[in-house]
């Protein structure tokens, strides 16, 4: 279960109450689009849905069925929890940063999304922004190009997943090595967990 919480992280650079308080509610399948209405920016975000996250989706909707309650209607149930979803997954974050070589936290996998979709990709500023739901734009300019439909979003948030797994599995150009081999490394631990 930690896993799958990990890898959505990683493909869409969602926080990490986000991701285990996430609801079958919030998750519309037939559109392909997650739904975050309680966020740090106080902003709703509406996102597409990736091919990865379908995947990781359907798996944790096929476990589903394992969970009664509350529970059952959470992405990531505890029926240990108050909540009645995972209240944490912290206390992996040394574990995975022995096996990866560095530290490690959550917030990592957010910054990997970022970088891929800014750095690698090439993304406009002010897409990335939107894909992760940071604070709308104070830039004048910005604002005017800040309305990306949800086929902009799906596009670019498609990209950014593709991107991440040549990332781990090595993919690329002779010249990325070191950062493939890094970013792997990085990756491969923070998925085992």
């Amino acid at each position: 279960m930690a896993r799958d919480a990990f890898l959505i992280g990683l493909y869409t650079g969602m926080r990490l109450t986000e991701v285990i308080s996430l609801a079958w509610t919030q998750v519309d399948m037939a559109a392909m689009t997650v739904r975050i209405d309680d966020t740090k920016s106080g902003e709703p975000l509406e996102f597409p849905v990736p091919r990865q996250l379908a995947a990781i989706l359907e798996r944790r909707f096929a476990e589903r069925g394992q969970f009664a309650g509350e529970a059952r209607a959470r992405v990531f149930p505890s029926e240990t929890s108050a909540s009645g979803h995972l209240e944490s997954i912290q206390h992996l974050n040394a574990r995975i940063g022995e096996a990866g070589g560095a530290k490690f936290w959550f917030r990592a996998l957010r910054n990997c999304f970022i970088t891929v979709a800014d750095r690698e990709l090439m993304l406009p500023t002010g897409l990335t922004k939107r894909l992760v739901n940071h604070a709308p734009p104070q830039d004048i300019t910005e604002g005017y190009a800040a309305d990306w439909t949800m086929a902009q979003l799906r596009g670019a948030a498609q990209r950014a997943a593709d991107r991440i797994d040549e990332l781990i599995r090595g993919t690329g150009p002779a010249h990325e090595a070191a950062s493939q081999t890094a970013f792997r490394s990085f990756a491969c631990s923070a998925a085992s967990s």
